[in-house]
C-alpha cells in the first residue's frame, strides 16, 4: 500500500470566508444519545463546511475527532480498510496490535478493532466520513451498518451526503438515535445572508437585494459563493445591476462561472486554472508540470489566498482543491475550448503520479486522457501485481470499462487480466468476453505481441477453467492440453494455476484418484513459490476430494493444520472453512458447523468471494433443515442462487436447484420436487458428475412410490461412484438402496446395503448421510440391530434419530441466567466475579458454567463465547 494522503484524513481548516451558524451546529449537538448524525442535500448546500466548523468546535470540546474525506477511489475495501484505520491512529485512541501486514485486514475487522478500542476509551469520539455518497460497494455499506449498530456509548457516527446510504435508517428513527440535518437545515436565512454579505463586502444590503439574492439561490450557499467571487461588488448598485443581469440572461450556473468568475481573473490566473483543472487535489510540484512553470506554487497560493472557489486540504501543507462546481465549469469549459489540451493536461498528472508510484491516480489520469496504450501499459507493468497483492479486484473493474475494443485488441494481456478480474467476482459471461478479445488479438497479430507463447499458455488455462464452469469438461480438457503444452513459456504462478485447472477438471468428473494426485502436484508447485492463496486453493480441492473419498478425519485435520498457519482469520481462509464445516455437520455437531459457516459467510462476503459465498450458503441450508428450521434453509438457498444466477454456468445453476428440492422434499413439498424431478431429467447434462442432483432425484421417485426407477438410479450411481472412488456417494447410494428395497419388500437385499453402508461409514463416524433420509432409516437400522449388522454403530445412530426431532437452538435451551454467565464470561469475569456480582455460590456459577459448554458443545471459555457470538447468543462487542 503506497503512503496514505493525510490530507483526506484530517479535519481541514475552517476557510477565512466561512460564516458560523449557530443554529446548524445546535442542531447537531442537540441529542447527544444520536447513533448516526446524517447530513444529506444536494451539492453546493455546505455540507462539507457545515462537518468542519462542527469537527473544530467537537475538538474544542476535548472530543476524539476522526476525519475521513472519502472519494470515488475509496470504493476499494482494501483501501478504505487502510485510511479507516489511519483515521483513527492519529488520535490519542490506543488501537490493538494489528495483524502483519500482508494479512490484510477486513473491514469487519477494522470496525471490530475501532468499536473495541473506543469501548476502552475514556473520552467521547465522532467519527465523520465526508461526500458519502460516493460509496457504492456493499461491503463497505454493511461494515458502517456494523459500526453504527454496536458503537458503545462514547461514540457516534455523522455521515455528509447527497444521498441516504442504505443503512438501517429506519431502524434508527424508530428508536429515536438519528439526528438529521437536511436542504431546509442547509439554506440560508435571509439574516445568514445579511450577515454573510456584511461580512464579505464590509456593507449591509438592502431589503431589495436581500429579497433579489434570495429568490435567485433560494438559500443555495454554494450560488451565494458564487456571487460574491466576483469583483465587481464595489457597492450595493454594482452588485443589484450584477444581480439582474444574470437573473435577465440564463440561470445556468455555467454562463455566471465564465461571466462573473472567470472572465474576472488575469490571464496568468485563467491560464493556471484551465492547466490544472483536470486535478483533484493541487499539489504544487504537480501545478508547475502541468503549467510548466516553476512559479506555479506561488500563483497557487496567491489564489489560495485571495479567492473563495479554491479550499485548502490541510493546516500543515500548501494542498488544495476547487470548489466542486467551480471544477466541474472549469473543465467543461477547457473541454469545449480545447478538448485536445484537456487530454494533454490527464496526461503529464498520469506521468507525475506514475512516478510518485501513486499507480490508481496514474491510471485514473490516463484513462481521462484516452491514451489507452499508455494506460495499458501502466496496468500491464505495474498496477495490475500492485493491486491484485492488495486484494484491490474493485478498483480494476472500475478501469475496464473505459476502454474501447479497438485499444484492447491491441493489449491482449490486458485483456486476459480483466477476464481473470471478471471471474473472481463471479461474472463468467464478462470473462468469457474479454479472454475472447485477448485469444482474438494473439491469433490476429503474432508478431506484434511480446511474449505471444506465454500469454497463449495463461488464455488457454482461462478458457479451459471457463469451460469448467459450464459443465463442460470434454472442452475444458482439450484447452488444459493447449495450455501445458506452452506452460514452460509461463511464470511460477501461472504453472500452478495450470496444474489446479487440470485438476479441477479431474474433480468435476469425480476421478478421485486422477484429482488428488493433480492436486498434490500443484500443493507442490504452490508451497515451491510460496504463494498462500494457490495454496489454499489446493488444500481446499484436496479437502473436499476427500470429503467425496469419505476420508473425514483426513479433511479435519488438514483444514485445522491450515488455518493454524493464520494468526487471524483472512478472507481467503472462509474457503478452507467449508470441507471443515461439512466434517462437523456429517459427524452431527450441528453448532459447530453453523458456527463456522457463519464465520465463512462473514470472510467470503468481506472479501468478495462470490465461490465460496454461495457454497456456504447451500451447507449452511442444510444445517438449518437438520435443525427443521425449514423456512430459513430456503431463504439461504435463495441467496445462493442470487450469487449462482450471475455465472452462467449449469453446472452451478443444477446443483442450487438440486439442493432447493431436497428442502421440498423436506417440507413435504412432493408437487414442487417433482416439477424439478421432471425438469431436471429433461435439461442436458454436463460433463460433471452429478451425484449429488441423482441422490435427490432418487429421493423423489421414492416419495412418488416409483421404486424401480429409483433402484435403477441408485445401482448406477452407487457402481459409477465406486469405481471413482466417490465413496461417500456409495455410502449414501446403498442407504437410499436399502430404503428402496424395504418398500419393495425385498428385505434381504435391505440388509445387505444397509450393511454395506454401515460398513463404509463407521470408520470415519458417518452420522448425517443416515440421519437426513428422515424417519425412514428409523425401521432400517432397527433391522440392522435385529439381525446384529454393526449393532453398535446402528444403535448410536438410531439413538440420534430418535433425539433429532427435539432437536433446538442453542439459543433456545440456554437459559437466561446461563446468558448472563456467558455475557460474565465473555467480559472476562473470573468465576469468583460472576459469583459476586450475580448473587450465587462459586457452586452454581462452575454448574452453569459446565451446562453452557455441553449446550454448546465447546471445550473452553473462549470457544464458549466464539460460538455464541457467531450463533447471535451474544453480540460482537459484549
Amino acid at each position: 500500500m503506497p503512503p496514505l494522503l493525510r490530507t483526506k484524513i484530517q479535519i481541514p481548516p475552517i476557510r477565512t470566508q466561512h460564516i458560523y451558524r449557530d443554529r446548524v451546529l445546535q442542531k447537531l449537538n442537540a441529542k447527544n444519545e444520536s447513533r448516526l448524525i446524517l447530513v444529506s442535500a444536494p451539492a453546493g448546500f455546505g455540507k462539507s463546511s457545515c462537518l468542519i466548523e462542527w469537527a473544530h468546535t467537537l475538538r474544542q470540546r476535548d472530543v476524539a475527532v476522526a476525519w475521513y474525506a472519502l472519494d470515488e477511489q475509496d470504493n476499494d475495501p482494501v483501501r478504505f480498510t487502510a485510511y479507516l484505520l489511519k483515521a483513527f491512529s492519529i488520535l490519542d485512541i490506543p488501537l490493538p496490535a494489528l495483524p502483519d501486514a500482508d494479512q490484510q485486514i477486513t473491514i469487519q475487522e477494522s470496525a471490530n478493532y475501532i468499536l473495541n478500542s473506543v469501548t476502552e476509551f475514556a473520552k467521547p469520539v465522532v467519527l465523520l466520513l465526508d461526500d458519502y455518497h460516493l460509496i457504492t460497494t456493499p461491503q463497505i455499506h454493511d461494515a458502517i451498518s456494523r459500526l453504527c449498530e454496536y458503537m458503545p456509548p462514547n461514540m457516534r457516527l455523522a455521515l455528509g451526503t447527497r444521498a441516504d446510504p442504505p443503512i438501517q435508517l429506519a431502524r434508527l428513527r424508530a428508536q429515536g438515535e438519528i439526528t438529521e440535518v437536511r436542504m431546509a437545515d442547509l439554506r440560508f436565512t435571509t439574516e445568514e445572508t445579511k450577515h454573510w454579505l456584511q461580512t464579505t463586502l464590509g456593507w449591509s444590503p438592502s431589503t431589495q437585494v436581500l429579497t433579489q439574492l434570495d429568490g435567485l439561490t433560494e438559500g443555495w450557499a454554494a450560488a451565494l459563493a458564487l456571487i460574491m467571487m466576483s469583483q465587481s461588488h464595489s457597492d450595493e448598485q454594482a452588485l443589484e445591476n450584477q444581480l439582474t443581469r444574470y437573473s435577465l440572461s440564463q440561470r445556468h450556473i455555467f454562463d455566471y462561472f465564465a461571466r462573473e468568475v472567470f472572465e474576472q481573473q488575469s490571464d496568468n490566473v485563467q491560464h493556471f486554472l484551465l492547466d490544472t483543472c483536470v486535478l483533484n487535489r493541487l499539489y504544487p510540484n504537480l501545478c508547475s508540470t502541468l503549467t510548466d512553470n516553476h512559479s506555479a506554487p506561488l500563483l497557487l497560493n496567491q489564489i489560495a489566498t485571495e479567492s473563495l472557489f479554491v479550499i485548502p486540504l490541510s493546516v500543515s501543507e500548501p494542498i488544495y482543491r476547487y470548489h466542486h462546481l467551480f471544477e466541474q465549469f472549469l473543465r467543461q469549459y477547457l473541454q469545449m475550448q480545447d478538448a485536445g489540451y484537456f487530454r494533454k493536461q490527464h496526461r503529464l498528472a498520469a506521468q507525475w503520479y506514475a512516478e510518485q508510484d501513486d499507480l490508481v491516480e496514474a491510471v485514473h489520469h490516463a484513462l481521462a486522457s484516452e491514451d489507452f496504450d499508455f494506460s495499458a501499459r501502466l496496468i500491464e507493468n505495474y498496477a495490475w501485481e500492485t493491486l491484485t497483492a492488495r486484494g484491490e479486484i474493485m478498483t480494476i473493474m472500475t478501469w475496464l470499462k473505459s476502454y474501447p475494443v479497438e485499444a484492447l485488441e491491441r493489449h491482449p494481456r490486458l485483456c486476459l487480466y480483466f477476464s481473470r478480474a471478471l471471474y473472481l467476482t463471479g461474472d463468467v459471461d464478462g470473462s468469457q468476453n474479454y479472454l475472447q478479445i485477448g485469444m482474438d488479438a494473439l491469433e490476429n497479430n503474432p508478431d506484434a505481441i511480446q511474449n505471444r507463447e506465454s500469454l497463449q499458455a495463461i488464455a488457454y488455462n482461462y478458457k479451459a477453467t471457463l469451460s469448467a464452469y459450464h459443465g463442460d469438461v470434454t472442452t475444458g480438457m482439450y484447452w488444459i492440453k493447449q495450455a501445458k503444452a506452452l506452460q514452460q513459456f509461463v511464470d511460477g504462478v501461472d504453472q500452478v494455476r495450470i496444474m489446479n485447472t487440470d485438476a479441477f477438471l479431474y474433480y468435476l468428473i469425480g476421478d478421485v484418484p486422477s484429482a488428488r494426485q493433480a492436486y498434490e502436484h500443484a500443493l507442490t508447485l504452490a508451497n515451491r513459490i510460496n504463494h498462500h492463496y494457490l495454496l489454499l486453493d489446493a488444500h481446499y480441492y484436496l479437502a473436499q476430494i476427500d470429503l467425496l473419498a469419505g476420508a473425514l478425519q483426513a479433511v479435519h485435520d488438514r483444514c485445522e493444520k491450515v488455518m493454524a498457519r493464520y494468526t487471524s482469520k483472512i478472507n481467503p481462509l472462509s474457503i478452507i472453512m467449508l470441507p471443515l464445516a461439512s466434517v462437523h455437520y456429517q459427524r452431527n455437531h450441528i453448532v459447530e458447523a453453523e458456527s463456522i459457516l457463519r464465520d465463512a459467510i462473514t470472510l467470503a462476503r468481506q472479501g468478495n468471494i462470490p465461490d465460496a459465498l454461495w457454497f456456504s450458503h447451500v451447507l449452511l441450508a442444510d444445517v438449518l433443515l437438520a435443525r427443521g428450521e425449514t423456512e430459513e434453509a430456503e431463504v439461504c438457498i435463495n441467496k445462493a442462487w442470487s450469487i449462482v444466477s450471475r455465472y452462467s454456468s449449469p453446472m452451478m445453476t443444477s446443483f442450487v436447484r438440486a439442493a432447493e428440492a431436497r428442502i421440498l422434499l423436506a417440507s413435504g413439498q412432493i408437487d414442487r420436487a417433482t416439477d424439478w424431478a421432471n425438469d431436471y431429467q429433461q435439461i442436458e447434462k454436463t460433463d460433471n458428475h452429478q451425484d449429488h442432483e441423482n441422490v435427490i432425484l432418487a429421493q423423489v421417485f421414492l416419495a412418488q412410490g416409483n421404486t424401480a426407477e429409483a433402484l435403477s438410479l441408485l445401482t448406477q450411481l452407487t457402481e459409477e461412484a465406486k469405481r471413482a472412488g466417490r465413496m461417500k456417494y456409495v455410502i449414501l447410494g446403498e442407504i437410499l438402496r436399502a430404503l428402496t428395497y424395504q418398500l419393495s419388500g425385498e428385505h434381504d437385499k435391505a440388509l445387505e446395503s444397509i450393511d454395506e453402508a454401515l460398513t463404509l461409514a463407521q470408520p470415519h463416524n458417518f452420522v448425517r448421510v443416515f440421519l437426513d433420509i428422515g424417519k425412514p432409516i428409523v425401521r432400517l437400522l432397527r433391522s440392522a440391530i435385529n439381525h446384529q449388522i454393526k449393532p453398535d454403530y446402528a444403535g448410536y445412530l438410531l439413538e440420534l434419530a430418535n433425539q433429532s426431532d427435539d432437536f433446538q437452538h442453542p439459543a433456545d435451551v440456554l437459559t437466561d441466567r446461563e446468558i448472563e454467565v456467558l455475557e460474565h464470561i465473555a467480559g472476562g469475569a473470573s468465576n469468583q466475579d460472576i459469583a459476586e456480582s450475580l448473587v450465587i455460590s462459586l457452586g452454581t456459577v462452575k454448574s452453569h458454567i459446565h451446562h453452557i459448554m455441553n449446550k454448546l458443545d465447546a471445550q473452553n471459555r473462549t470457544e464458549a463465547v466464539s460460538k455464541a457470538r457467531s450463533l447471535t447468543i451474544l453480540k460482537e462487542d459484549n
